[in-house]
């Protein structure tokens, strides 16, 4: 059991580590703003840390724990293995996996079989790419599920209640998405179970993180209720290119092809091959259940709290996919990562079962083929997207702001604000970190206001772009300014302040 448990979890590692060392470290948007905030909170700032590079911000009320708790790091383990933290978060969830199979099963095969499915699923490869802290929030949901398990399905001691409102409070005060998938499920258990006893969960959740923040969480549920209205009015924009689909500078009926809401049919199956292709699992395994079901089999209890926990996750990647109005609540194929524990976890506890059935053979190479050419389709969009990672030229052209002197830089795409205020050090035209998307409303996700007024508000003395991204009508804008090039990555600087 060991020997098994070893070579799987080394296969997982790899599996994370290598594409970390092809990105050198720089595959990712978030990590860069988690970098500064956790620096800030490592040189004893308090809660909320203070990010004076972005003047579009008004608080960071983020979530506190991640950035509590790495900020308590020594200097030398943060410092040589923060691009790690998100792969370590992620083996300690598919460890507990394993143990959970295990107790479960008894069986060797069931979890060589959960820790397989779980080392190849799509979207922890590519998201723990960056510092983040989903895994935190994913590992807290997790033990809350296995406590309601124990408690409820398996009579277990009165202990699993502490457990269940202690982390139910501790996801609350680390990810926002996960904070949304616990209540939904909260309600859709008591809803599906015509048990409204199960609600008690969400007012003792925000009564837990309350107490364990110290109070600080009413700041931050002011910052997550700000986001969500924010996404609500504008979730059609997600995406979007903000220049060529501005009201002000746009090209009718021009939709940015990185735009996740794009109109037509084509579009529609792509945002559902998003909610499978990154996790192909989750459909698969409920598919199997389901055939196992028809066939008359009789599944044990443990192994229906699974599917169910595995289907109520799928349920809201669809919902918050495919319904208008739920889109605020984040692009759903990212709670497929919620969903890779229970998948992997009820295809394990299947083995016993169903192990000999042709349909659980065939699931197995099919997830195994599909999470393959997931892994292929994203990482060749990584290496032709200008804006999922930091390549040379745009290093260079990063440092070289560095180097300049100081003055607040526009950055198109804006994806690269965050890395050009960590790596740069300079003050940037954008925010979105924790509370105050009213500041930002007038650039993003397009362009509301005209450009030469904000450059005028806000002194703004650089951009960074590459060519072609802007069209003309947006360059006739700009002040006068001298060009640098970087391939084919452009630095304006404007004369004006000179």
């Amino acid at each position: 059991m060991g020997f098994v448990v070893l070579m799987v979890f080394l296969f997982a590692a790899g599996m994370r580590l290598v594409p970390l060392k092809l990105s050198g470290g720089n595959g990712g948007v978030d990590q860069w703003t988690w970098r500064a905030i956790i620096d800030e909170m490592r040189k004893g700032s308090g809660l909320p840390v203070s990010l004076d590079k972005f003047l579009l911000d008004e608080k960071q009320w983020y979530p506190p724990l991640f950035q509590w708790l790495l900020g308590r790091l020594p200097a030398k383990i943060y410092d040589e293995y923060a691009s790690l933290v998100a792969v370590v978060l992620d083996l300690v969830r598919a460890a507990l996996l394993m143990l959970t199979v295990w107790i479960f099963s008894g069986s060797v095969v069931a979890v060589l079989i959960a820790g397989f499915i779980y080392a190849i699923t799509p979207l922890l490869i590519t998201y723990n790419m960056q510092l983040n802290p989903r895994g935190m929030g994913a590992i807290f949901l997790d033990i809350i599920l296995l406590g309601a398990l124990n408690f409820f399905y398996l009579e277990g001691s009165g202990i699993w209640l502490v457990v269940l409102a202690l982390f139910s409070g501790l996801v609350l005060i680390s990810h926002k998405m996960t904070t949304q998938l616990l209540w939904f499920m909260v309600l859709s258990g008591a809803i599906f179970s015509f048990n409204p006893l199960y609600l008690i969960v969400i007012p003792v959740s925000v009564l837990v993180a309350l107490l364990l923040s110290a109070g600080y969480y009413r700041f931050v549920a002011l910052a997550h209720w700000d986001i969500l209205r924010f996404w609500f009015k504008n979730w059609r924009w997600s995406g979007s290119h903000p220049v060529l689909e501005s009201p002000i500078y746009g090209e009718a009926g021009y939709e940015s092809p990185s735009k996740f809401y794009r109109r037509g049919w084509f579009a529609w199956w792509r945002r559902l091959s998003f909610v499978v292709g990154f996790n192909p699992w989750v459909p698969i395994v409920i598919g199997v259940s389901v055939l196992a079901l028809a066939e008359g089999i009789r599944l044990s209890p443990v192994t229906i709290f699974f599917l169910s926990w595995t289907g109520l996750i799928f349920l809201f990647s669809v919902v918050t996919t495919l319904i208008p109005h739920l889109r605020c609540f984040g692009q759903g194929y990212l709670y497929g990562y919620n969903g890779a524990f229970p998948a992997a976890a009820l295809m394990g506890v299947l083995w016993p079962e169903l192990g000999e059935k042709w349909y659980y053979v065939v699931a197995l190479v099919l997830g195994g083929v599909a999470s393959g050419l997931g892994l292929w389709a994203f990482f060749k969009q990584v290496m032709q997207s200008r804006t999922m990672r930091v390549d040379v030229n745009l290093g260079l052209a990063i440092d070289r702001l560095k180097a300049l002197p100081d003055g607040v830089v526009i950055c198109l795409p804006q994806h690269w604000h965050d890395a050009v205020a960590y790596r740069a050090q300079k003050k940037v035209l954008f925010g979105g970190h924790g509370y105050g998307f009213r500041m930002l409303q007038p650039i993003f996700p397009r362009f509301l206001v005209p450009v030469s007024g904000l450059i005028a508000t806000h002194e703004v003395r650089y951009l960074l772009t590459y060519e072609g991204y802007c069209n003309q009508r947006f360059m006739d804008d700009l002040p006068s300014s001298a060009v640098e090039a970087f391939g084919d990555y452009r630095l304006y600087k404007f004369l004006y302040s000179e």
